[in-house]
């Protein structure tokens, strides 16, 4: 009776090891190299150190013919413009890169958002409010652009900023849809403010210091801007000229606080 109760349990036992399965070692991650396009200004004064890479950055990778994006973190290359990204290539070339990977990117249309509340570290040292997007038949080298232009705010005096306000009398924060066929890039909606946390961040009377801001291309002739320092001096600035934005482009103006 003892001997057919083993057997029993050894019956019910192999059934079970024969379904067990190793699982597979994931797949090594492959490393990509990314640059952004050099940004100009007006006044064809060098950029190549703006803008740059952060830590916690992210791309998209749609491959051709792929049901879906891959996503890619930086790897190395925090501060500069050109950085190396990890991940799993999704498949074959060509490819559409885009970044961040939190957009929604089908290779014809670019969708995303550009944020409302930004730190003044963004978009100069870290890219949370500035699309990119290429093309690239290998991932050796992939050249990233914006649909967007970037606004230069220079700012001089004797103080500590707690915050900016811009007032871009249109949207300029929330989704934007971009036509990657034509360079068509519409606002959806959204915010005519930006807000910019200045952290406290001190302006010198011996130099300007330069605030980012991202915008969509366009003219905009309502810009306003509200400075607040740290004791609570408030500083109100209006643009009486017609600002051009262009995509890639950097546009400046400049301020003294007294």
């Amino acid at each position: 009776m003892k001997m057919k109760r083993i057997l029993a349990l050894i019956a019910i036992l192999l059934p079970l090891a024969a379904c067990h399965k190793e699982t597979p070692a994931p797949k090594e991650k492959d490393v990509v190299f990314v640059s952004i396009k050099a940004f100009e200004t007006k006044a064809r004064i060098g950029t190549n150190s703006l803008p740059s890479w952060s830590e916690g950055d992210t791309i998209g990778i749609l491959a051709d013919g792929a049901d879906s994006p891959a996503e890619f973190t930086l790897r190395s290359g925090a501060g500069y413009s050109s950085a190396s990204f990890e991940g799993v290539i999704p498949g074959d070339g060509p490819y559409v890169v885009y970044s961040p990977a939190s957009a929604d990117c089908d290779g014809t249309t670019f969708q995303g958002i550009l944020e409302m509340n930004i730190s003044c570290k963004q978009p100069s040292q870290a890219l949370g409010a500035l699309p990119l997007w290429g093309r690239a038949r290998d991932l050796t080298d992939v050249h990233l652009e914006s649909p967007c232009g970037m606004l230069r705010l220079n700012l001089k005096g004797s103080t500590t900023l707690k915050s900016i306000t811009l007032d871009a009398g249109k949207p300029v924060s929330g989704a934007f849809l971009c036509n990657l066929t034509d360079g068509m890039f519409a606002m959806v909606g959204g915010a005519n403010i930006i807000m910019l946390d200045a952290a406290g961040a001190e302006i010198f009377t011996s130099e300007y210091t330069p605030f980012w801001f991202v915008l969509p291309p366009g003219e905009y002739d309502q810009l306003e801007f509200t400075i607040t320092a740290t004791d609570g001096d408030i500083t109100y600035f209006s643009v009486d000229d017609t600002v051009t934005i262009e995509a890639g482009v950097f546009s400046s103006l400049s301020l003294t606080i007294e």
